[in-house]
């Protein structure tokens, strides 16, 4: 059985920047990239581990484009041996 990959975006919002996922019924605001960033990034671990399921954190910059991406295993694929 294959778990959907949870998603989580950081993107350009007027002079800050957000970081919204599908199931927030808001994004989250910074004034400060690193600090939007950061949120994400600690928000994309929380979830792979309690929720099991991988969880992805891509950035965008102010022209829209993808300038980074760090993938999450789920909490089964961390405790599971790599081949």
């Amino acid at each position: 059985m294959t778990m959907s990959e949870l998603m989580v975006f950081v993107r350009p919002a007027g002079n800050g920047w957000q970081v919204e996922t599908a199931f927030a019924g808001a994004p989250l605001m910074f004034l400060s990239g690193a600090k939007a960033e950061a949120a994400a990034h600690d928000l994309a671990r929380r979830l792979s581990r309690r929720g099991g399921a991988p969880a992805q954190v891509v950035i965008e910059d102010r022209a829209s484009q993808v300038v980074g991406a760090r993938r999450y295993p789920g909490a089964e694929a961390a405790g599971s041996p790599r081949l």
